[in-house]
């Protein structure tokens, strides 16, 4: 019988570097990537959403948050989905709550974190957008989202990292030099 593959679970701040981190660790790893965030946004916004790497920033998802305000079993499900894909093992999960309801031993968990102006500035230059608007639509984000899951399971996103293998904070850092302390990481931990 074939052993199962690791997982990592890969959770952050908006704009701190996870979806850059999750494709690169997946390619060294040989696992797939899958995204909490997309997988949300399709289940709202539908496939064309998925297009937009910042359509959580945009105006629109606005109406995404109400929708999430109001009906928890949106990220449920979505929670749901991942657990799915974490018992199957090889992936690389790019999301806020999987740290938070796996196991110890089910993943490599992993939080990224860093200077807000500094992730608005990434977020602002991926998703051309102004730097103001940036920094305004990341803090109604977050705000908006941890409430949901602290309404939802109880935990304080972003405060409580007692789940986490490691706390990396991503301010002074560019891609590559994440990648490469993390893989480090992830090679001593596997060993």
């Amino acid at each position: 019988m074939a052993e199962k593959k690791f997982n990592i679970c890969l959770s952050g701040l908006t704009g701190s570097g996870k979806s850059t981190l999750a494709r690169r660790l997946a390619e060294k790893y040989g696992l797939r990537v899958v995204s909490g965030g997309d997988i949300l946004k399709e289940i709202i916004g539908g496939k064309e959403s998925l297009r937009d790497p910042g359509w959580w920033e945009r105006k629109i998802a606005s109406r995404a948050m109400e929708e999430r305000l109001s009906n928890p079993n949106l990220d449920r499900e979505v929670d749901r989905r991942l657990m799915k894909m974490a018992r199957e093992g090889g992936y690389v999960l790019d999301s806020w709550t999987m740290a938070y309801l796996l196991g110890p031993r089910e993943c490599i968990k992993i939080f990224l974190k860093g200077d807000l102006n500094v992730r608005a500035m990434r977020v602002a230059r991926r998703d051309r957008m102004d730097l103001k608007e940036a920094i305004k639509m990341i803090k109604l984000k977050e705000k908006e989202t941890f409430l949901i899951y602290k309404k939802i399971y109880g935990f304080e996103l972003g405060k409580d990292l007692s789940p986490f293998h490691l706390v990396l904070d991503t301010t002074r850092l560019n891609a590559g030099d994440v990648f490469a302390i993390i893989s480090k990481f992830i090679d001593s931990w596997m060993k």
